[in-house]
């Protein structure tokens, strides 16, 4: 039975979904963990046993075989995402890779490669992974090295890639390649394009298995690419779309581990509670303990944050509004939020946190994988802001007034302007004053004003802010200041200030 919240948009196939999810972690998932902990092998009959379930069809359409009847959703995605990292972490590396692996196919692919591959993926009979990372690159995925030729009607794949999830395991590889050195395609974003390399093509290899800290079961590989020849019927999309085919699914891959992050936070709980409550110090329980309430409070605060926000996020998505923003947050939020989680678990208990027979141990050292893959946590706190700066700077613009026509012109739009920036000194000496903010107050269209604006920069009066060529921002400089008031102008004290004595 499902013990997190059931939230009041879920429909009754989305309640029923979690449920089943539940069961098959506590009575399968749970069942296996210790056993694949200490043989570290992979876990195929899960992997089975999920396909059977349809589970794997959360994004393939209903005519390719998808789970459709109410829980073919993000919020279903993120429901069985949730419960099978209650189970174990690792649970999670199998599914949502396969999921991030297809979902350029779905999303693009054209009919005959859906109709090819998206049956069998649905079902568990084939498994997808996403191939970017390289020796060359890890977040900085617009660096791609591996090459793709294309010669006659194939391409031509060089290259090595690393930290693949499923790498090995997988039978459909969505691989990320350069496929041109041109300057001008590389600022744009048109060097990279998507392929599928499917397992058994000559001259595709496992080079090396990883063997990380934690997630044992899970399969981390080494990918070569020596002369691997691939027809151009597997390219997703056109030449050089691959960097829009690569971040297009980045919210389900952000979305999915914040997902599994609230399901490892949920399990972390329970060990604790079940700890706590059967441990006594001092002639009481640690459940008793303040010190220990405050750590496990906190624990269920993050843990229903995180939750609220995931799931809110995949109802948006569900209800087809684009959510990046939201997304990355979660990714973020959720991922942070778990590893103080865990810690905190380890540390309600005692020296018995540090050791394999309990659970905690376990959970921390699965939890750290995910505040690096997916987009290090640095590279997504950064992006966040951009994306809110964006969207704000967005709302700001729609609300100014629309300029068509200036309404000074010539000597008098530049003194005008000299003075609106002069103005602007007195407020924000700090600041620049933007190129949309004067466009209204003066009432200049942006081609006039930047016309000026350039012809006052020649004489020195501003300083000018450009941005992809564009002049976003100007500063009067002091000869500009100068030259259009006098110091008096530009003077102000308060009340308390002694004039006499202070001010010369």
């Amino acid at each position: 039975m499902y013990t997190g919240e059931k939230y009041l948009w879920w429909n009754e196939a989305e309640r029923k979904l979690a449920d089943e999810v539940a069961d098959f972690s506590d009575n399968v998932i749970r069942r296996d963990v210790d056993e694949i902990e200490r043989t570290k092998k992979f876990p195929w009959n899960w992997f089975e046993e999920m396909g059977k379930k349809g589970w794997y069809g959360a994004f393939i359409p209903e005519e390719y075989g998808g789970m459709g009847q109410g829980i073919g959703s993000t919020t279903g995605f993120c429901i069985i995402l949730e419960e099978i990292a209650r189970g174990a972490p690792v649970a999670v590396d199998f599914y949502e890779t396969t999921i991030y692996g297809y979902s350029p196919i779905v999303r693009f692919g054209t009919e005959e490669q859906k109709r090819k591959w998206l049956p069998k993926l649905a079902t568990g009979e084939l498994f997808a992974a996403i191939v970017i990372t390289e020796p060359f690159m890890g977040s900085d995925a617009a660096n791609i090295q591996t090459t793709a030729v294309p010669q006659g009607d194939e391409y031509i794949i060089n290259g090595k890639k690393r930290f693949i999830t499923l790498g090995g395991i997988a039978n459909l590889n969505v691989v990320y390649c350069k496929t041109s050195d041109d300057p001008e395609d590389r600022k744009n974003h048109r060097h990279l394009s998507a392929f599928v390399v499917e397992k058994g093509a000559p001259g595709f290899k496992v080079e090396a298995i990883h063997d990380p800290m934690g997630r044992f079961g899970s399969r981390h590989a080494v990918l070569n690419f020596d002369d691997v020849r691939i027809p151009k019927e597997n390219r997703i999309l056109n030449e050089g779309d691959g960097w829009k085919v690569l971040t297009d699914a980045l919210n389900i891959e952000r979305i999915g581990v914040a997902s599994g992050a609230v399901g490892t936070s949920r399990s972390a709980i329970e060990a604790t509670a079940d700890y706590v409550t059967r441990r006594v110090a001092f002639n009481q329980t640690l459940a008793e303990i303040p010190g220990v309430q405050t750590m496990c409070g906190d624990m269920v605060t993050r843990t229903n944050l995180i939750s609220l926000l995931v799931y809110y996020s995949a109802h948006k998505m569900d209800l087809g509004i684009d959510v990046p923003l939201g997304c990355t947050i979660a990714k973020v939020f959720a991922t942070q939020s778990l590893m103080k989680t865990v810690l905190d678990a380890v540390q309600c208990h005692g020296g018995d946190g540090y050791m394999r027979n309990y659970p905690v141990e376990r959970l921390m050292r699965d939890s750290k994988l995910i505040e690096i893959g997916a987009g290090a946590n640095e590279l997504m706190q950064h992006l966040v802001w951009r994306l809110w700066l964006k969207d704000y700077m967005a709302l700001r613009s729609a609300s100014r007034k629309p300029i068509t026509q200036s309404s000074i012109t010539g000597h008098a739009a530049k003194e005008k302007i000299m003075e609106a920036l002069s103005d602007f000194y007195c407020q924000h000496p700090a600041l620049y004053m933007e190129r949309e903010e004067m466009m209204e107050r003066l009432g200049l269209t942006g081609e006039d004003l930047d016309k000026h604006l350039e012809a006052v920069e020649a004489e020195k009066l501003v300083a000018l802010y450009r941005k992809r060529g564009g002049i976003t921002l100007a500063k009067a400089t002091y000869e500009g200041l100068k030259k259009t008031k006098p110091q008096e102008d530009y003077m102000f004290f308060p009340d308390f200030v002694d004039k006499e004595r202070e001010i010369f």
